[in-house]
């Protein structure tokens, strides 16, 4: 059970509820009274540690990287209504010239909450601190981590102290509230949501409810909330950590709750054709938050149509970036692609613009870069502002483009105190402008922006709707935009030049023409369309998950031979992944009969040259940046050492 929890993505759900023994509690056995007929149980309440909830889950970083003593690295953990936050651990190690050293734990009141001890020439070490009095504040707990170091002798020619602080994780005890209102349905965090359709679900049920997948997706970002889609005929009971949608198609339209007040609640949406649709969009942004009673009716809506533009501002994307710097700093930027509307791009063109501190002397400068690929590099003088151009090659796009901008700053005095410093900050006005066009790496990496605005669904069987909510699950936790897929039939998806998703086999692919990567045939017979183009015979079942360009748009394929179990081994593989559906590479994910599952690149989006690119989550860890300052400032201490060298050998003028 305990493991089960430690992997929960939920806060909400650490403590089971008063109706059942809590967990880690012990039952003794019965006792009888030698002077009665009557049996009693006692009963012991010998609660377990809360389980650990790690950070990834609940949309933060693992990872701070500290520098400098006295430098506070700010961030705040999520604390969902009812329960409160107790332990908060992790891992301390990359310790670089700490001398005596500790790092305080700070809430926001500026009190100190707990003290890590950084042990001399220790390479990692475990911590765990008590954070149950640290300040809440609408639902989160700010927390400064701040070094402390008896070395006074620092300065620029000496290595910064530093250290990083990974493996992040805190836990939460208190019961959370049974949920009574609409609005209180869907709790901070969770595991998994199940949306249940009923067996033989009809048209406007499975769009309800991939619709459904796409919204919660999005509300839950950069969370990786597990949605999933069923077909019981009685819908499944809600557990720890599990919230359970029930989508009926009758006649009354609206959003219900069944069992208000107690943690076994369910949420029933119902209506039929365009009022079930309707109902959906109760969850479009924050508007659920006014449904403040048991029961809710949407009565109209209108498409929230995603407005296309090829060009956008650094604050419409929501790209910040500012650091000091001494020596050299990274800041690490990125975009999501999807944000554009424009579906596939073929290339992008920054257009960047920052203020500085002037530099009157020493030296700087600025090198930005995609990847592999050098953008622009520029020496920054004492004007204090930069206005620089680059263009982002086919090869760098994916849907979440990274940008990195190394900059240096090496003063003029030798060993200059550390407040000698340059600051750099990313203006919002910069902007980026894409191109349109199918003219990159194709396969996976281009998903989700190929779906935006609107993509198909086609299905061969309503049971197969799991497959297609499972896919756009994971494709829309990578994007800021909310995906909207429309079912259709395959028939009139075919010859479409709208992207597609299709759960279908492979047969029904080759009679439309289209050439995925790996042709499913018959029980066992596989055809592979590269270079050589061959048929096998696998001798067992497998289940593939292709990405592919067919009438100049992107095809997101899932078929199987035999058993389609295997496909839910595919997505498992995705999920467990770095940044799940954004570490995929290639176009083919396919499990065959042993179970094991292979990524693999047959025709399109082979690997992209290594970058240290941002996940999905890109924007928490970019924020926790600003908070941290500069990273890597020891490299200035090797520079002027050098310079020093150099000058001492040079013969006198």
């Amino acid at each position: 059970m305990r493991k089960f929890f430690a992997i929960l993505g939920t806060v909400a759900m650490v403590a089971v509820p008063l109706a059942t023994p809590m967990l880690g509690s012990t039952i003794a056995p019965a006792q009888a009274d030698p002077d009665s007929d009557v049996v009693t149980v006692v009963a012991t309440t010998e609660v377990g540690p809360p389980p650990l909830i790690g950070w990834p889950q609940m949309g933060l970083p693992d990872r701070i990287d500290l520098l400098g003593a006295n430098q506070a690295s700010e961030t705040a953990i999520p604390v969902p209504a009812g329960t409160a936050p107790t332990v908060l651990s992790g891992m301390i190690g990359s310790i670089v010239n700490v001398t005596n050293g500790r790092v305080d734990v700070v809430d926001d009141r500026g009190m100190v909450l707990g003290s890590i001890l950084v042990p001399p020439d220790a390479g990692a070490i475990p911590f765990e601190i008590d954070i149950s009095t640290a300040l809440v504040v609408n639902g989160m707990a700010k927390l400064s981590f701040v070094i402390r170091d008896s070395n006074q002798n620092v300065n620029n020619c000496t290595q910064i102290p530093s250290l990083s602080i990974s493996q992040l994780a805190s836990a939460f005890i208190g019961p959370p509230p049974g949920p009574a209102l609409v609005a209180d349905f869907l709790p901070s965090y969770l595991d998994k949501i199940l949306i249940n359709v009923g067996t033989n679900p009809t048209y406007v049920q499975q769009q309800a409810a991939l619709d459904l997948v796409a919204r919660l997706t999005k509300k839950y970002r950069p969370m990786p909330v597990r949605i999933d889609v069923t077909t019981a005929d009685i819908a499944p009971a809600p557990g720890p950590g599990v919230r359970v949608i029930d989508i009926r198609d009758n006649s009354q339209p609206g959003v219900v709750i069944e069992n208000p007040g107690v943690p076994e609640a369910m949420l029933v949406i119902s209506g039929t054709g365009q009022s079930l649709a309707r109902q959906v969009e109760l969850f479009a942004d924050q508007r659920v938050d006014l449904a403040q009673a048991p029961a809710a009716v949407v009565l109209s809506a209108n498409d929230d149509t995603t407005l296309s533009s090829n060009t956008k501002t650094f604050d419409q994307l929501g790209v910040t970036g500012q650091t000091t710097v001494l020596g050299v700093t990274t800041i690490y930027a990125g975009f999501d692609v999807s944000a554009f509307g424009a579906g596939p791009i073929s290339s992008a063109q920054v257009h960047l613009q920052a203020k500085y501190t002037p530099v009157g002397s020493g030296q700087a400068s600025v090198l930005i870069r995609s990847g592999s690929t050098v953008l622009a590099t520029q020496k920054l003088d004492n004007s204090g502002t930069l206005d620089i151009t680059g263009e982002i090659p086919a090869e760098e796009i994916a849907s979440n483009v990274g940008l990195a901008l190394e900059l240096r700053y090496i003063p003029q005095q030798e060993c200059a105190p550390l407040n000698d410093r340059m600051t750099f900050a990313l203006d919002g006005h910069s902007t980026v402008t894409v191109t349109p066009g199918i003219n990159n790496r194709g396969g996976f990496p281009v998903l989700p922006m190929a779906f935006t605005p609107d993509f198909n669904v086609t299905l061969d069987n309503p049971d197969y709707i799991r497959f297609a909510a499972q896919a756009i699950n994971l494709m829309a936790q990578q994007t800021s935009v909310t995906l909207r897929p429309k079912v259709t039939t395959f028939g009139q998806a075919a010859n479409s030049r709208t992207g597609l998703l299709a759960v279908t086999n492979g047969a029904a692919l080759a009679r439309a023409g289209m050439k995925p990567p790996l042709v499913p045939n018959g029980a066992s017979d596989v055809g592979v369309n590269g270079d050589p183009a061959t048929d096998l015979n696998l001798n067992g079942p497998v289940g593939a998950i292709q990405a592919f360009t067919n009438n100049d748009r992107t095809v997101l394929a899932i078929s199987a031979t035999g058993d389609w179990s295997l496909i839910d081994a595919s997505f498992d593989y995705i999920r467990g992944l770095p940044s799940r559906w954004a570490s995929v590479v290639g176009d083919v994910i396919a499990t065959g009969a042993a179970g094991r599952t292979v990524n693999m690149t047959v025709n399109e989006g082979g690997p992209m040259a290594h970058q240290p690119k941002p996940s999905s989550a890109w924007k928490w860890w970019g924020w926790v940046s600003v908070g941290v300052g500069a990273v890597a400032i020891v490299a200035a201490a090797t520079l002027l050492l050098i310079r020093r060298r150099r000058r001492a050998i040079s013969p006198a003028s």
